[in-house]
């Protein structure tokens, strides 16, 4: 039985409209690609994880603020068939499913042999293509440096007066980062993990303990 959905405005025409993004755009010719111009979209809420029944539209921190998405990440709808001579899957059935982010990363770890891994770049078209591939340990290495971050890990590294570039670094911290030259962070680093604290828009000066942040 094919399921009624629920609809709740669209997002994406609702800014556009109240921004007045583009005056003179022809709707009929660049129809909204979330509702191709009925200004309604079904319900995020109803995107969900085969795997573990949560929603795959994140909650997303951004400098400006939280928002909540309205687009579904991972693998979504996707299916496979099965064929005459298969065994786990049946015979002339299509089988379709989605997996959120967090979970394609756990079948990812689980993985005897490991995911390819390609940067993606622009073709002339702005389509994406395959660039540079990826070593996935090192891959893995920066997404569990972001789980140990969000969860206090760099903080509290900092506060030790740790180096907190890498995750559980032991080594003492030598250098606090500052943005546009003078603005605090407490991105910090030893002199091991120097060149991973070092960006265009920012510097690198004497580590700046917690007690002397209220001095700048």
């Amino acid at each position: 039985m094919k399921k009624e959905h629920t609809y709740v405005e669209c997002t994406g025409c609702k800014w556009q409209l109240e921004q007045n993004i583009v005056p003179d755009r022809d709707w009929e010719k660049t129809p909204c690609p979330k509702c191709k111009n009925t200004r309604l979209m079904i319900d995020p809420k109803e995107y969900l994880c085969n795997m573990c029944g949560e929603g795959m539209c994140p909650n997303i921190t951004v400098p400006s603020g939280k928002w909540s998405s309205d687009v579904p990440h991972g693998l979504f709808e996707s299916s496979v068939t099965g064929g005459y001579e298969s065994y786990h899957l049946m015979d002339m059935t299509k089988y379709t499913f989605s997996f959120c982010e967090k979970c394609l990363r756990e079948l990812f770890i689980k993985c005897k042999i490991p995911p390819k891994l390609n940067d993606l770049g622009f073709s002339a078209n702005f389509e994406y293509v395959d660039g540079e591939e990826r070593d996935w340990k090192d891959e893995l290495e920066s997404y569990e440096y972001r789980i140990w971050k969000d969860a206090g890990g760099h903080h509290e590294a900092y506060m030790n007066k740790k180096c907190n570039a890498k995750k559980d670094c032991p080594s003492r911290a030598v250098y606090t980062k500052l943005y546009n030259d003078h603005d605090f962070t407490e991105d910090c680093c030893c002199e091991k993990h120097k060149p991973l604290r070092q960006y265009a828009n920012s510097k690198l000066v004497k580590f700046i303990p917690n007690v002397l942040k209220t001095f700048l």
